[in-house]
């Protein structure tokens, strides 16, 4: 064998081999490493089998003695066999992704098969069914039935291969046929050389052309593999994905023509449109602006162009334009009926607040008059007022100053939402206004047998606000502590001044306010129940208007409260040095009023 292997390395159709299987072994891993497709195993198979093919057929033919030219040709088999049943399986893989299991025992019957073939061959010197050596001393070798059995068993792969072929014609759109063309070729070039050369002895150079021609057709594929985007999973995701979107897609060249244009686009009807094309585009600076809206079949579509651009010169002006159409009908018509309910909102709160303010000044009137007639008769101006009738004018007079003070705080709480409300800004003391408060308080705190205390060590705080409104929130902090106290409680009043800041603090001594509420203890027309047994008289606009005159003013309003021990609301505003300007806060109205 040693001798066989020094006589055909010295033959140039060996070389010439030898150089044709390096460049085909340094594609197939090239392609291997660089490529992505379905079947690569079976790729790299076929691969290695052509090759190993193609250098025993060289050095058969390239024999001069019947021993070499039958050791060579029994070690082609093991590439006649490996390459087309490879190419079978790879065939089948390549065209039915995901389909083909068990790549393993496919890859062991590849090697199988040729491996008995390769044994069967060998052993053709005993049994001659494969080869017979000549005996008259030449170097022709002639075939046994063997020989013709190892061909025939290599069709069926070849038929499958090519009935696999012809169905993905019936299946496949017209843009993979020339890849599926040349699969054809290959798997069927080979099967006429064979055919040739086992029928008429056609040994173009002395060999088997079978070998060459699978070769040549494994390039091509390998060529077609690279440059072909029938199986490029980027390139063919990226035609999937335009022709797929919902939104029409359509590009257009230098001379504003339609070059391609996806389904969504050609079912809208925006192809036939008188505006596509140069009346959509405009020129600025280089590249398009983004045009106007687009009216097509009752839908409105909105362009948005991007300038394709040159890859030779990135720089430079773009090809074409890519001009995607968003279908804006759904959201104008939603923005439309929006806006419409927003402008029927605002009719129903003005409305609302019209309604509010004819109506409280309306009641005003009349209530002015009840409580001047009621103040009259209870006088005696008007002549004594038996028991029993002074008793329901009691009633009557207490009933009408309520509802007086609910109408104020009415007109009060519009003012503010409207922010129509004056405030007139003067240096106040807020421990004058504390005292003046629970004065006037005493009397309602008396009959409700609680005390009002004031804390030790009250400090002289001055800052710059408005006289009415300061009285209205401490009035109603304390009416509020007087109210929520136990009888035999306390309301004390305290006020302290702490880095620039100055804080006035009613603490009562009633059962708390539960975690949690500050929006409903703030919040318009809403009361905390007392105890959780019964709602408090009032309107639930008292602390909501304190909280917001506050914060007019510059302030903040707060509580701290533990169920069971009371509650303890605190003003606070900054200390003012500078009592000339008002403060900064208060220069912007209801800025933070919820």
């Amino acid at each position: 064998m040693y001798s066989c292997l020094q006589a055909a390395i010295s033959a140039p159709l060996v070389w010439s081999a030898l150089g044709i299987g390096a460049v085909a072994a340094l594609v197939m891993l090239w392609t291997l490493r660089t490529q992505q497709f379905p079947g690569k195993p079976y790729y790299a198979l076929t691969f290695i089998g052509v090759i190993w093919t193609l250098l025993m057929a060289a050095a058969d033919a390239a024999s001069v003695t019947p021993t070499c030219a039958f050791a060579f040709s029994a070690l082609a088999w093991l590439g006649y066999i490996a390459g087309p049943v490879a190419w079978c399986f790879f065939v089948f893989a390549y065209l039915n992704p995901g389909e083909l299991r068990g790549h393993k025992r496919r890859v062991l019957t590849v090697a199988l098969l040729s491996l008995a073939a390769f044994v069967f061959v060998a052993t053709s010197a005993w049994h001659g069914q494969v080869y017979v050596l000549p005996q008259d001393g030449g170097t022709a070798m002639t075939r046994g039935a063997g020989y013709y059995l190892l061909v025939a068993s290599v069709y069926p792969f070849v038929l499958a291969t090519l009935f696999c072929l012809v169905r993905a014609f019936g299946r496949a759109r017209r843009t993979a046929w020339p890849l599926l063309t040349m699969l054809l070729a290959i798997t069927s070039s080979p099967l006429a050389g064979n055919a040739t050369y086992v029928a008429f002895g056609f040994a173009p150079f002395g060999m088997n052309p079978t070998a060459p021609l699978f070769t040549l057709g494994v390039f091509a594929f390998t060529w077609l593999t690279i440059t072909n985007k029938t199986m490029d999973m980027p390139s063919v995701g990226q035609s999937t994905l335009f022709d797929t979107m919902s939104e029409p897609v359509v590009l257009l060249d230098r001379r504003f023509g339609i070059v391609r244009s996806n389904i969504a686009a050609q079912r809208s009807g925006l192809l036939a449109h008188p505006d596509l094309g140069a009346p959509l585009l405009t020129e600025g600076e280089g590249r398009a602006t983004q045009p106007r809206q687009i009216r097509c079949r009752d839908r409105i579509y909105e362009p948005r162009v991007q300038v394709i651009g040159n890859p030779l010169n990135p720089a430079g002006e773009g090809i074409g334009w890519s001009v995607t159409f968003v279908d804006e009908t759904d959201r104008i018509a939603a923005t439309a009926k929006l806006q419409e309910a927003l402008r029927r909102a605002d009719d129903a709160s003005r409305a609302k607040d019209e309604f509010i303010s004819v109506v409280s000044h309306e009641l005003r009137t009349p209530l002015t008059s009840m409580r001047g007639g009621l103040a009259l008769a209870l006088s005696g101006k008007l002549g004594d007022v038996p028991g029993p009738v002074r008793g329901s004018l009691d009633i009557a007079q207490r009933n009408s100053l309520r509802l007086s003070r609910l109408v104020d705080n009415i007109l009060l709480a519009q003012k503010l939402d409207v922010q129509s409300l004056d405030l007139e800004w003067k240096p106040v003391e807020l421990r004058q206004l504390l005292h003046e408060s629970f004065e006037e308080n005493r009397m309602f705190a008396e009959g409700r047998g609680v005390e009002l205390v004031f804390a030790p060590g009250n400090q002289d705080a001055m800052i710059l606000g408005d006289v009415f409104a300061l009285r209205q929130v401490i009035d109603n902090l304390i009416s509020n502590a007087i109210k929520f106290s136990d009888r035999g409680g306390e309301v004390e009043g305290c006020l302290s001044v702490r880095d620039g800041r100055v804080r006035l603090s009613v603490r009562d001594a009633g059962r708390g306010i539960p975690p949690g509420s500050e929006e409903k203890v703030f919040g318009r027309f809403q009361q905390i129940a007392d105890g959780g047994q019964k709602s408090t008289q009032g309107s639930g606009l008292g602390l909501h208007i304190a909280r917001r005159l506050t914060r007019q003013m510059g302030g903040e309003l707060s509580y701290d409260s533990t169920p069971g021990a009371g509650t303890t609301f605190h003003m606070e505003f900054r200390a003012q040095s500078n009592v000339d300007q008002p403060p900064e806060r208060a220069l912007a109205p209801l800025a933070q009023a919820g």
